[in-house]
Order: structure tokens, then sequence, then C-alpha cells
């Protein structure tokens, strides 16, 4: 498999938008693009391959990711729920008067 720079970009020069850099950031994490023209089966399926691998490799990236971040959902709302729990803050709503009234059917 090849090897992945997990390092983060540097930061941008001070002239230098973000966006002129996007271009630069994509190609050092994705790499150069592959020369598919006059390539035997053996080296496009080896190719393939390390696609494949690529990207089988950030989909599990990516669900670790995601895992992660509902787990920190759930967490953050456990605990607000805890914090609003004991600062007494639920409190239950006044109910309105309601002016008596004959029920429908047997009293008139």
């Amino acid at each position: 498999m090849a090897e992945q720079n997990t390092e983060a970009p540097a930061a941008p020069p001070a002239g230098e938008s973000v966006k002129a850099q996007v271009p630069q950031i994509v190609l050092q994490r994705v790499g150069d693009p592959k020369s598919l023209e006059g390539v035997s089966d053996d080296e496009l399926k080896a190719i393939l391959k390390e696609y494949y691998d690529r990207w089988v490799n950030t989909e599990n990236t990516l669900y670790d990711i995601q895992y992660g971040v509902r787990l920190n959902d759930m967490q953050i709302q456990e605990l607000e729920m805890e914090l609003s729990d004991m600062r007494g803050k639920f409190i239950l709503p006044k109910l309105k008067k309601v002016h008596n009234f004959k029920l429908m059917g047997g009293d008139e």
C-alpha cells in the first residue's frame, strides 16, 4: 500500500489566500493522478487495487470520525441534561385557569 502523508498542511503565507492553496492541498493529500494510457492489464489492476485500498481506508476513517462525533453529541446532550437537572431549570409551566363549563351529553 502507498504511504500516505498525515501531516497537516503548513499555514498559508500572509499574501496567499486559502482558495489559491486548495489545489496544492488536494495534490498533497491525494497525489498526482496516474496515467492510464498504454498501461498493461497487470499494471492497470495494480493501479485500481491501490485506488480501491485508498478508498476503503478513507471510508473507514470517515466512519470512525462520524462515530466519534455521534458519541460526542450524545455525551454533550447527557451532560446538558445533567446540568439542567442540577440547576433546577426544569420548571413546570403554569396552567391556564379554566372556567366552569357543562359537560356535553349528561347534565344540562
